[in-house]
């Protein structure tokens, strides 16, 4: 009962702040589109002073209805409104973009977070919930946080996590799937096998962060080190690159490099200052170690 009251709460949050981005994008697109109109208006009258009547001469090498000084002027008035029609065109072509941008975020968090309830309430995946896992780690809502095993102990094999055949995002699911399921050295060997066969494709920031994971689980930090380090080093674009930080400082205070790990923390402070690595466990991070 307590997990579908909290699932509810959850979903609501998410529609509603689908609601509120759907209200407020198409609110500021219709703003700038009457501001287009205005200066479109502008544009012609401006152009209709230039013609005596609204009519070009009969005689093109005739003088002009009006001086030549205020001619300039009216024809410089005229492109500094043309440029800003430009402007405002590329404002509402970006916004539009992001608009796409956000809604294909949302929709892949909404399947990754129906994809996780499942998974805690037993039902397993419903249909489409894998892509989902990969497509929040494409959009960069995937969590940082290593998924509650669905098994007691890590009873697996090497052998397990040969990937199947497939796309790269099914056997990146595949390799997430072990993690979540506690078989943490299969999962290793998936995701070692995934960037050996994908290491330029857009998941593979993610998957050499859940290898890291795999390791750092296990206790072993020196090895989960040197994969967070080559993660950040080989991936400093992606969604991934505070996570990393983050887990460089933790793992080197826990092998006792304090000072390397305190200059991780603080690069996480300076190259991702918002970043919710940054703002909610670098400082508690930086206190444990007592860093300066």
């Amino acid at each position: 009962m307590y997990k579908q009251a909290t699932r509810f709460l959850i979903l609501a949050a998410v529609a509603a702040m689908a609601a509120s981005m759907g209200m407020a994008e198409p609110a500021l697109a219709q703003a700038i589109e009457k501001r287009i109109e205005r200066l479109e208006k502008e544009v012609r009258a401006v152009q209709r002073k230039v013609f005596k009547d609204g009519v070009p001469a009969a005689d093109e090498t005739a003088a002009p209805a009006i001086p030549p000084p205020q001619a300039v002027d009216m024809e410089r008035r005229i492109s500094a409104l043309e440029e800003q029609l430009r402007q405002l065109n590329g404002q509402l072509e970006e916004l539009q973009h992001q608009a796409d941008d956000s809604r294909q975020r949302l929709e892949a968090f909404m399947a990754d977070a129906e994809f996780r309830f499942n998974q805690l309430e037993g039902k397993g995946a419903p249909v489409g919930a894998a892509a989902g896992v990969a497509g929040a780690a494409a959009a960069g809502s995937e969590p940082n946080e290593l998924p509650p095993a669905t098994t007691a102990a890590d009873t697996s094999t090497a052998a397990e996590g040969t990937l199947p055949a497939g796309s790269p995002m099914d056997q990146y699911n595949y390799a997430y799937a072990l993690l979540a399921q506690g078989k943490y050295e299969a999962a290793e060997a998936a995701f070692r096998s995934f960037l050996g066969a994908h290491g330029g494709d857009e998941l593979a920031g993610n998957a050499q962060y859940w290898l890291g994971q795999s390791l750092f689980v296990r206790g072993l930090y020196k090895e989960a080190a040197r994969e967070f380090l080559t993660g950040y080093q080989s991936y400093p674009k992606s969604p991934k690159a505070p996570a990393y930080l983050l887990k460089i400082g933790i793992t080197l205070g826990k092998i006792d490099q304090k000072q390397d790990a305190c200059d991780a923390l603080k690069e996480l402070k300076s190259r991702f200052p918002q970043s919710p690595e940054s703002k909610e466990r670098r400082a508690q991070e930086e206190k444990a170690l007592g860093c300066k």
